[in-house]
């Protein structure tokens, strides 16, 4: 776990049902890092929070991707502990 926390994402289909093995990723900024890791047996893919190299302040997430598919419709600062879902595209 980062020193920072984790935050968590949940794939889930139609009918709410976690997807398994589901390619995650999200994006910090146009100049920022990108995340990717894979949906466990219940839907849930797991991240590290870091903090931005410059300024040292939490990122904050601009974009999601769900299977190369834009999922995301704002961005978010994440906390320790904070959990976001989405529906499979």
């Amino acid at each position: 776990m980062s020193e920072h926390g984790t935050f968590s994402i949940r794939v889930v289909d139609e009918n709410g049902h976690g997807v398994s093995g589901a390619r995650v990723s999200y994006q910090c900024g146009k100049m920022s890092g990108v995340g990717t890791e894979y949906t466990d047996s219940d839907g849930w893919a797991e991240f590290d929070i870091v903090h931005a190299v410059l300024g040292g302040g939490a990122i904050f997430v601009e974009r999601v991707w769900v299977n190369g598919e834009e999922v995301s419709d704002s961005g978010f600062y994440p906390e320790d502990g904070d959990t976001f879902s989405f529906t499979l595209p």
